[in-house]
């Protein structure tokens, strides 16, 4: 059996391991964000995030019931986005692996997450800095 390090481990972990009593979310899921009444932890790969490589994210939404309905990514001081259009794709479990981002630029960029929850969509943002 191969033996899985650093990012890929953490990517592996948290894809793998199912959402059940371990709702809410805590730090060992990735970066934590907290809307009203959902959780939501990522990780990235590669990580850190870097500018001209594609990203993709392992995702968890707590509770269970709640849906990533979209993944996305802006340079607010740019006023730009992507030049690609992500996916989101449901593993099961609260889990979703979002790929295609392919932040082009070095700087500032504002991750969105669009999540539904019994009926109610909102979205949780997190600014990440690319060197």
């Amino acid at each position: 059996m191969k033996r899985l390090h650093g990012t890929a481990a953490a990517l592996a972990l948290l894809l793998a391991a199912p959402v059940a009593a371990a709702c809410p979310l805590g730090p060992a899921d990735g970066t934590l964000l907290r809307g009203q009444g959902v959780e939501l932890a990522f990780v990235t790969d590669p990580a850190p995030a870097v500018a001209h490589r594609p990203l993709q994210l392992a995702v968890r939404v707590c509770p269970a019931g709640a849906s990533l309905v979209a993944v996305d990514a802006t340079m607010p001081e740019h006023r730009h986005g992507m030049n690609y259009r992500p996916t989101a794709a449901a593993q099961g479990d609260g889990r979703w692996q979002a790929q295609g981002l392919l932040l082009h630029m070095s700087g500032r960029w504002e991750l969105r997450f669009d999540v539904e929850h019994e009926g109610r969509r909102q979205s949780l943002r997190y600014d990440l800095r690319l060197p």
